[in-house]
């Protein structure tokens, strides 16, 4: 066999038995790890299976159009294989089988493959780039390793991530078999790491190369910023809304503090107007679907100045009290406008007068990206 054919044979094993059960709700199973020589061809090749093709393809778009409309996610896609790689991997090294003498030395090669491979995904450039990267990413956290402890008159045995043998557990009857399952999720084997690795910098790393990602899962950044990427993605008003609505679904309260701290951060960074006004449209869409849904809302924390929650609760007070296209982002029918300016004001009571004020200053100096034509 070619080193083109092993590569390629390794590429059949990772759609098929990873990417492919990770879509569809199967049981992803680790390959070899991979390495970023391989990038090159796994990002043109495609599966032989034609089936294998089709689940993929057909659950790619179908959990990408949860959060926006999109006809088709490539497979074929550099920043998604690159994610896919580096998530194997990670997934790979969590394995204890790894601990073994003659095992353990290939561990600091392979995260170090992880990093090359985070620094190989680039800035997604269309809305189904975005959504493909962070449909892999996203599944691959909630994916749960599953341990077995089995017990018998004699014995204890342990299997990480690997169904017991038969004859393990033959007999269960006679021999007093007993086995004992955990599960454990990427996030939290990864936050665990190893006395001899740390996987949780190249997990947060990452992330922030996957936009929708880091939003949705803020709380894996703890200074989530703003950045280009991130207000690019943020600039497509249908994804924007779809992003707004799954941070809504959790609640503002989780939101407030990180959202305002990312706003601060960006206006005090003296960005473009039209990067400012995605992040406050950001913003005032979660706070308008709050009141829609009928939300109780999130009081905001009170602290010393100007606290991060209470720049988030202002923004949709101040939205009410500037005049210019920004008022946009307020207007609704009559009915739902009345509803939210007893919201804008409720929030301009807690938050109070300093916060409306910053508010309002950043909320001047932003430009609607229609008008920067």
């Amino acid at each position: 066999m070619s080193d083109q054919e092993k590569v390629h044979a390794l590429y059949q094993e990772l759609v098929t038995h990873f990417l492919d059960p990770l879509l569809n709700g199967g049981v992803a199973q680790c390959t070899r790890a991979l390495p970023p020589a391989a990038l090159d061809h796994f990002a043109l090749a495609r599966p032989v299976e034609t089936t294998v093709e089709g689940s993929i393809l057909e659950a790619l778009a179908r959990l990408s159009s949860e959060l926006a409309p999109v006809e088709l996610v490539e497979l074929a896609e550099r920043g998604l294989m690159a994610t896919l790689m580096a998530v194997h991997n990670l997934y790979w090294l969590t394995d204890p089988e790894l601990d073994r003498a003659f095992a353990r030395g290939s561990r600091e090669p392979v995260r170090e493959w992880v990093f090359e491979l985070i620094q190989a995904i680039g800035m997604p450039r269309t809305r189904s780039e975005a959504l493909g990267r962070h449909v892999v990413l996203d599944r691959a956290l909630g994916l749960e390793r599953e341990d077995t402890v089995v017990k018998n008159w004699a014995y204890t045995y342990r299997f990480y991530g690997r169904p017991p043998p038969k004859n393990v557990v033959a007999m269960p009857t006679l021999r007093f078999v007993r086995q004992d399952k955990t599960q454990r999720g990427l996030l939290e084997l990864a936050l665990e790491g190893t006395p001899e690795i740390d996987l949780e910098t190249p997990l947060r790393a990452l992330v922030t190369r996957s936009p929708i990602t880091q939003i949705l899962h803020h709380d894996l950044s703890p200074n989530l910023r703003f950045g280009q990427a991130t207000l690019s993605v943020l600039s497509d008003d249908t994804l924007r809304a779809g992003i707004a609505q799954e941070l809504v679904k959790r609640g503002t309260g989780q939101v407030a503090q990180p959202f305002g701290h990312a706003l601060r951060v960006l206006s005090a960074e003296d960005p473009s107007p039209q990067h400012l006004f995605v992040a406050i449209a950001l913003i005032a869409d979660m706070q308008i679907l709050e009141v829609m849904d009928e939300r109780a809302g999130h009081r905001p924390r009170s602290e010393p100045a100007v606290g991060d929650e209470e720049l988030f609760a202002a923004i949709l007070p101040a939205l009410f009290e500037i005049r210019g296209p920004l008022q946009g982002l307020v207007a609704l029918n009559p009915g739902d406008a009345a509803e939210l300016r007893q919201r804008a004001a409720k929030l301009a009571e807690q938050a109070g007068d300093d916060a409306v004020e910053m508010a309002r200053a950043i909320l001047e100096r932003a430009q609607p990206l229609k008008e920067s034509a």
